[in-house]
């Protein structure tokens, strides 16, 4: 089976699996979403295999003992590729669906990492909010480390960092890391360390932990807790680690594995800061591809079933993988699409459109509004001139919206916060209005075709 007709394969099935959990919801606890990915393949058969199920089965103990509602989905990856469980807080439910799992086959880690995605970035699973942290949901890989091709029937006996195996693995690793932390667990009688060890970094927030240390990760919910009390209390302090014991003894008595893992989260708290992952998803990086404001339908390599209701979108930023843009749709969801070169092909999930966003009458503004200059503007003219129409690409608090400009500017204003408007909405029905906004495109799309030419117009 040809790479790309696989991936691909595997990318429509991770949608599908997302409606599928979506189904459940009411099988969901409130507490963090984890999906862990449990190598099944040959080479896991013996001594690999129990060390799962004993790292697996005391995890879910810590998630019973410590009765937080954490979410568990549970995917085989070995001969077959699939789930065994839906995201659930039912404990005994997911322990009984691993007791007679057999191994056999090779290991295409790829493809499970890919169908994660269902429960990561999909809407499988949920962002779980401890302020002023944000837990979204994660993702855990048990595995000796020896991963196959996706379109592989055998398995090799050690994969090298050097193979397109692994490029591709860290690949798809780095492009869902980017929000998303993986943790891996090596098991087996002679783990790949040096592979299991490179993916791990290859996530924001990555980990590596031996398996006999795996209860430690179920404690993730309450030790987040902590840390985001300590970040509320001590705002403009140095958090010690004699603050972290003290706190403890509100909660529980910490191990010294607790102390330090809480110690980590505050060293990292970056990776869980809404504030970091808005400057991530908002960020314009590439000049070859559609810039922050522009308006976006479903393109010729389309395969996400419902997630665009069947309508617009308004692209909000590019991701850090080249060929891939973040889009929020006009039912106000968001996620990642493919958009030009991306690995070994070119996709298209998307494509420009010149649909105006339209919003209710309840509604004061939103991402993909036209705005204008307003009453209390005070920026000079960073919009460009006077007659300037600007896109809402990002709305926060809903009176501090984020706009960008025709001359390529971006920047934050007021809307309604203390009675302050910097911006107001453009009516997309007046004629003048979209007549003008037509004409600031196409001089900024031949502004852009005479630079990549070298200065000559095209």
């Amino acid at each position: 089976m040809d790479y790309l007709f696989a991936k691909l394969s595997w990318e429509k099935k991770a949608v599908e699996e997302a409606n599928e959990n979506v189904k459940r919801k009411h099988k969901h606890g409130t507490g963090i979403c984890s999906v862990f990915i449990l190598d099944t393949s040959e080479s896991m058969a013996g001594e690999g295999l129990r060390q799962m199920k004993q790292a697996f089965h005391e995890i879910l103990e810590e998630y019973t003992f410590l009765d937080k509602s954490d979410n568990v989905a549970v995917i085989r990856c070995g001969e077959e590729v699939k789930f065994l469980h839906y995201f659930s807080c039912n404990y005994l439910s997911i322990k009984n669906c691993v007791e007679n799992i057999q191994c056999k086959g090779h290991s295409p880690l790829e493809a499970g990492v890919i169908l994660s995605h269902s429960c990561l970035n999909l809407g499988g699973g949920h962002t779980v909010n401890m302020s002023p942290l944000q837990i979204r949901a994660r993702a855990v890989v048990i595995s000796d480390g020896n991963p196959t091709e996706i379109t592989s029937s055998t398995e090799s006996a050690e994969t090298s960092p050097e193979s397109e195996t692994f490029k591709r693995l860290l690949s798809e690793i780095q492009r869902q890391g980017e929000l998303t932390p993986f943790t891996f667990i090596p098991v087996g009688k002679r783990p790949n360390y040096r592979i299991l060890g490179a993916l791990a970094l290859a996530s924001k927030g990555g980990r590596l932990i031996g398996w006999q240390d795996a209860r430690q990760y179920a404690r993730l919910s309450l030790n987040f807790q902590v840390a985001g009390s300590l970040l509320r209390r001590y705002q403009d302090t140095t958090i010690t680690e004699d603050l972290v014991r003290n706190a403890y003894q509100r909660y529980s008595r910490g191990s010294e594995e607790d102390i330090n893992q809480v110690c980590e989260i505050l060293n990292e708290k970056e990776a869980y800061d809404i504030v970091t992952e808005a400057e991530s998803v908002f960020k314009e990086r590439y000049p070859t591809m559609p810039c922050v404001g522009t308006r976006v339908q479903r393109g010729q390599d389309w395969i996400y079933g419902n997630q665009d209701g069947h309508g617009p979108g308004t692209v909000i930023g590019h991701s850090q993988n080249a060929g891939w843009i973040n889009v929020e749709w006009d039912n106000e969801k968001r996620y990642s699409y493919r958009y030009g070169r991306e690995g070994i092909g070119e996709f298209y999930d998307v494509q420009i459109c010149n649909e105006p966003r339209l919003i209710p009458e309840n509604v004061n503004i939103a991402v993909g509004c036209l705005v204008r200059k307003g009453p209390d503007w005070k920026w000079g003219d960073q919009n460009g001139d006077e007659e300037s129409i600007g896109t809402v690409y990002h709305v926060k608090n809903r009176n501090e919206v984020y706009v960008r400009w025709p001359n390529g500017n971006k920047s934050n204003y007021r809307f309604g916060y203390n009675d302050k408007y910097d911006v107001i909405v453009c009516d997309p029905r007046d004629s003048d209005i979209m007549e003008r906004y037509f004409f600031q495109k196409k001089m900024e799309k031949d502004k852009n075709q005479t630079e990549n030419n070298g200065g000559l117009p095209k």
